[in-house]
């Protein structure tokens, strides 16, 4: 046998998921970072399930990679990336119930792009920023989205309590 099949199989170039698995791989920690900041917050199920298989590879490709982080580690970015590929290679729940994992969901962001759907705005508890109601546009789970700042914009996710008396808003 040749040499070149004991080798690990070349990451695409093209196709869905490939620039991001391309910047993943490069060793590049601008590209890593950008690259995990998107897969983070990816729905596009062609691009997840062509990232999947690559999971272990990805791990290994950016183990040692330092990705610096002043107020908060870059690392978690690209922790939480590989975290929503395992979570979506296993199908074990619709991807909403990610959101308490990784403080960059905007609310109105993720309603602007289909996968929630507001349905209040309150003030926040303590009187700071506001609580965004937002129903999942896949699984409707109903969650409850509070602004937080500290040095940058960051968003609480908790499960939103029950409508009183099983009554729910108009959509």
């Amino acid at each position: 046998m040749r040499w070149p099949f004991t080798r690990a199989p070349a990451a695409p170039t093209d196709g869905p998921g490939a620039e991001h698995l391309q910047a993943l791989l490069s060793g590049d920690p601008q590209r890593i970072q950008g690259a995990a900041c998107a897969i983070a917050q990816l729905h596009d199920p062609l691009e997840l399930d062509a990232l999947v298989p690559w999971i272990e590879r990805i791990a290994q490709a950016t183990a040692h990679v330092a990705l610096g982080g002043a107020l908060f580690s870059n690392n978690h970015h690209l922790q939480f990336a590989l975290r929503r590929l395992r979570f979506w290679e296993q199908r074990t729940g619709c991807l909403c119930s990610l959101y308490p994992h990784y403080p960059f969901f905007d609310p109105r962001r993720e309603a602007a792009r289909g996968h929630v759907v507001i349905q209040g705005l309150a003030e926040a508890e303590g009187g700071w920023g506001q609580a965004h109601t937002v129903a999942c546009a896949t699984c409707a789970t109903r969650w409850l989205a509070i602004d937080r700042e500290y040095h940058y914009p960051w968003w609480e996710w908790r499960l939103a309590p029950p409508h009183p008396h099983g009554a729910r808003p108009h959509a």
